[in-house]
């Protein structure tokens, strides 16, 4: 029985870092995540004509680029996290067809003004 009780102890005090607000390099790994997801589930990673990304890496690399240009310490103190949640769903919900979809989601939907505030909220 007491080892039951430590090991949940200890499973709870493992979960509280993840009920705090989510950093901005947290923010931007998830984006580059879906953003990544998007691109594979629309067929564009791989070789050959209308691909954007050659795999799966230098996908990451290039969108983890992108989302910490867009993101960064000075414009980006903190994390909203209802605008990244709608950043991330709308980033799995963009059409595949539709390149103004896709922009209207990368810099405005997942933009700084949507998804960054001023500093953290308590």
């Amino acid at each position: 029985m007491r080892i039951s009780s430590s090991l949940s102890l200890l499973s709870l005090i493992a979960l509280l870092p993840a009920c705090g607000p989510t950093s901005r390099e947290d923010a931007q790994g998830q984006a580059t995540w879906a953003a990544c997801d998007y691109y594979a589930g629309c067929e564009k990673i791989g070789s050959g004509d209308g691909k954007e990304f050659e795999d799966r890496k230098e996908c990451e690399v290039d969108m983890r680029d992108f989302f910490q240009g867009s993101w960064t310490a000075n414009n980006c103190p903190a994390i909203n996290e209802k605008g990244l949640d709608t950043c991330l769903e709308r980033i799995r919900s963009t059409s595949c067809s539709s390149a103004a979809d896709f922009l209207n989601t990368a810099f405005f939907v997942c933009g700084s003004g949507a998804v960054c505030q001023e500093e953290a909220e308590d």
